[in-house]
């Protein structure tokens, strides 16, 4: 009777909830494999038209995570020297507060690195963020393919593994994590930061914040220039905002490197940088409703 009691519960659900919670079970399941599974191989990143091959070697010794990544030459051999802007085992812990703003949905079954996966896509409700997909190993969970896709539904970067060895299976698969560390660091996969604090009392506020962010001041190293650092951040996408003294004779930039965008505006004699992996209208959003606070 139990049985068909929950038959009954789960076919009167709508089916797009029903996906969309098995997605975000997925891409957790996901990345808990990266932090607590020891694997190795080649990875391929792809931004701007250039391609840069990647070995990468991920290990767990006595619980604690080793992680090298090697740019390496178009011969196959190795650089001189360790790559650190990379790293693949910081990304977020999905929740289904990003539903507000994410659509979650089960794709395809593909093969990448000849190895089975499960499509999963994060479809922006709005015209803020990046589409952004996931492909997700079947056996392992362990993520293999990852492309970030623009407002005009092109591909702008993507991460893929052409080859990949796994050394062994942790905890990851079976146990889903309850506190998954998230970093801001130089490259899209580390996703974003703890959105978890708002920011209280600070020089800087946002007269409306865009749908789904939060905003948090971040600490600032000792001996920074920089006169205040906040991060905003959906859980998925984050920017950070840099904001200094304005230099004379400054003028306004803007860059863009793959899904990374970086503008530097200027209000009430301050320089405000931008750095986040959403279009450049949505910075310019973000800045447009920044308000400096009288002391």
């Amino acid at each position: 009777m139990k049985k068909i009691i929950t038959l009954i519960f789960l076919t009167s659900l709508p089916l797009p909830l029903i996906a969309a919670d098995n997605a975000l079970v997925l891409l957790n399941k996901m990345t808990q494999s990266l932090s607590q599974m020891s694997y190795k191989g080649t990875l391929v990143h792809i931004k701007n038209n250039d391609v840069v091959t990647l070995k990468v070697s991920h290990t767990i010794d006595n619980g604690k995570e080793i992680e090298e990544v090697e740019r390496l030459n178009k011969n196959g051999e190795p650089y001189s020297r360790k790559v650190r802007d990379y790293s693949l085992s910081q990304l977020p812990k999905f929740d289904k507060k990003m539903q507000s703003v994410y659509s979650f949905d089960l794709g395809n079954i593909k093969k990448v690195a000849a190895r089975p996966c499960q499509l999963v896509i994060a479809r922006p409700k709005d015209r803020m963020r990046y589409l952004q997909k996931f492909c997700v190993d079947t056996e392992t969970s362990l993520l293999l393919d990852y492309t970030i896709i623009d407002k005009s539904h092109k591909p702008i970067e993507q991460f893929m593994f052409t080859r990949v060895d796994i050394l062994s299976e942790g905890a990851a698969v079976t146990k889903l994590a309850t506190d998954v560390k998230q970093v801001v660091a130089n490259n899209t996969l580390a996703l974003s930061a703890d959105s978890k604090k708002e920011v209280t009392r600070s020089a800087w506020s946002l007269k409306k914040t865009p749908k789904g962010f939060s905003l948090r001041k971040a600490p600032t190293m000792e001996g920074e220039t920089i006169a205040e650092h906040y991060i905003l951040s959906d859980g998925l996408s984050s920017v950070s905002i840099f904001i200094s003294k304005k230099v004379p004779n400054s003028k306004q930039t803007g860059t863009r490197s793959g899904a990374l965008n970086v503008v530097t505006y200027y209000k009430d004699n301050f320089a405000i940088t931008l750095v986040g992996a959403v279009p450049k209208s949505t910075l310019k959003d973000i800045f447009n409703n920044l308000q400096h606070n009288a002391k």
